[in-house]
């Protein structure tokens, strides 16, 4: 899924089938020079270089992103291009859109989901731990006393 505003340009890939990687590694001379097309700057590095799968400019994001997908267990690629230079902001908010778009197609109806997670980690010295659950079921009224 492709998003271009008038402050970013964003690239998401996201396959609940396929499994976790924290790069890429080279694709090898061949897939830039046969192939084709003009050979860009990113073409070239990911030619040579291991690239990352979550490139947003901002390092927090794609921390977060990485965790996101290594903790599902899917595949997630993410690439953004955008005014980094004024504030992070819209490169963030228009990252979470797109992934969001993402993940609601490739969940459909949801169905057999279970919506209960735990984290824990530590990030330049502070650490954080967070729960949730949910039964599915709306009603509050906890009338078992």
């Amino acid at each position: 899924r492709r998003r271009a505003t008038k402050e970013t340009a964003i690239e998401v890939r996201l396959d609940l089938d396929k499994g976790w990687a924290a790069e890429d590694p080279p694709r090898g001379a061949g897939s830039v020079w046969g192939s084709g097309e003009a050979a860009t700057p990113s073409t070239l590095r990911a030619a040579t270089e291991r690239t990352p799968r979550v490139s947003t400019g901002v390092a927090a994001l794609d921390r977060v992103l990485s965790e996101l997908s290594r903790a599902g267990g899917f595949e997630l690629v993410v690439w953004c291009d955008g005014d980094r230079h004024i504030d992070d902001h819209h490169t963030a908010e228009d990252v979470a859109i797109t992934v969001g778009q993402c993940l609601h197609e490739a969940l459909g109806d949801k169905a057999g989901l279970a919506r209960m997670g735990c984290a824990e980690g530590t990030s330049a010295g502070a650490g954080a731990s967070s729960g949730s659950g949910s039964s599915g079921d709306d009603d509050d009224d906890d009338d078992d006393d």
